[in-house]
């Protein structure tokens, strides 16, 4: 009995977790030639429409998980679970040389990459309890429970993260409240 304790005190360690994040980042041109066009040049030259609306900052993330177990005749036990997340982050590059301009963006821009940083700090942090959560799994009665259990943990934790990315939206009005919005600057 007092060596099994020792085996399962020390079983966690045996587990093997990666995470890996791969972090791109896509720019759009904005050549604005006065601070009085810079709103309209910037809503044109936008990639980013979701819903009928226009965004100047989007972040994408792409979540995949992979796991190995271990088992006998009577029980599973997931023992590896490597996790990736590809995160997109689409931003606005200004290539004017209005100093008027320039200053309006000066002001501005740092807020919309902090709004944009709180999303992907959101994934990061999914990606991370996807990984713990897994490894966390008791030992099943078959891997295919396991398995079962194991997809059913991440699938509710993506969901989690989209409910999340929503509420950090409605709570900053896609981050009016941090000052992302253009037209607070101009």
């Amino acid at each position: 009995m007092r060596s099994l304790f020792f085996i399962l005190l020390f079983y966690p360690i045996c587990s093997e977790a990666k995470v890996n994040i791969t972090e791109n980042n896509v720019f759009y041109s904005v050549n604005a030639k006065t601070k009085e066009t810079l709103l309209a040049t910037i809503n044109n030259a936008t990639p980013i429409r979701e819903d009928g609306e226009v965004f100047h900052g989007h972040t994408k993330w792409n979540i995949n998980w992979r796991f190995w177990w271990k088992s006998n005749s009577s029980q599973c036990r997931i023992n590896k679970v490597e996790a990736s997340l590809i995160l997109t982050l689409t931003m606005p590059k200004l290539v004017s040389t209005d100093e008027q301009v320039k200053q309006v963006w000066s002001n501005w821009y740092p807020n919309l990459l902090t709004h944009e940083i709180g999303h992907i700090n959101l994934a990061k942090a999914t990606i991370k309890e996807i990984e713990k959560s897994l490894l966390a799994i008791p030992t099943q009665s078959s891997c295919q429970r396991l398995e079962q259990t194991a997809n059913t943990l991440a699938q509710q934790k993506m969901t989690e993260l989209s409910k999340a990315n929503k509420k950090y939206d409605r709570e900053t009005n896609h981050g009016e409240s941090q000052g992302a919005w253009l037209y607070m600057h101009l």
